[in-house]
């Protein structure tokens, strides 16, 4: 073992090792937590279901979030079909959880953590939200298109936005 290489990448091995840990820690607590509401959705996806009904309602009062009380999915759809299905995947979690490892393994200082922790919650929030309503969208309006749209389009724009938000984070803790 080369213990030079070790020596001369210390804060990028260290970095890796932190960033893989948390990210499996704070993974697993999640999923360990989802788990205990089977056969049902948990709190945090039926709130951001019940949050994009909120801004839909905006455009179709008739939109509303059915939670099932035999699955894990919330179906939300208007007053004549269900167009979406917000699944545990769906509520953002995992991506702040990407956010959050990469903030805590990039260390900063603490009060510049936490504006940026806030901002990354807040930002990945809305857009996620903002992320579920075009779906609905996207659904009703060109339903061959939904995969493309959910798969590549939307999850490619909010990864963009994080990383955006960690180069922003970079900048701020290298000055």
């Amino acid at each position: 073992m080369n213990f030079d290489f070790i020596k001369q990448n210390k804060k990028a091995i260290t970095f890796l090792l932190v960033f893989v840990a948390l990210y499996i820690g704070l993974n697993t607590i999640y999923g360990f937590y989802t788990q205990t509401f089977l056969p049902t959705s948990d709190p945090i996806t039926r709130s951001v279901s019940s949050q994009v009904v909120w801004f839909l309602s905006f455009f179709d009062s008739s939109i509303a979030s059915f939670p099932s009380g035999f699955s894990e999915y919330v179906a939300v759809g208007n007053d004549r079909e269900t167009l979406i299905y917000v699944f545990e995947g769906c509520n953002g979690v995992n991506v702040v959880i990407v956010y959050f490892s990469f903030i805590v393994a990039f260390s900063g200082p603490v009060k510049l953590f936490a504006k940026y922790a806030g901002i990354g919650l807040i930002s990945i929030h809305v857009l996620n939200i903002a992320r579920i309503g075009l779906l609905y969208g996207v659904a009703f309006y060109f339903p061959e298109q939904l995969y493309f749209f959910h798969k590549y389009l939307f999850t490619g724009i909010i990864y963009v936005v994080v990383f955006v938000l960690w180069y922003f984070w970079v900048r701020s803790v290298k000055t």
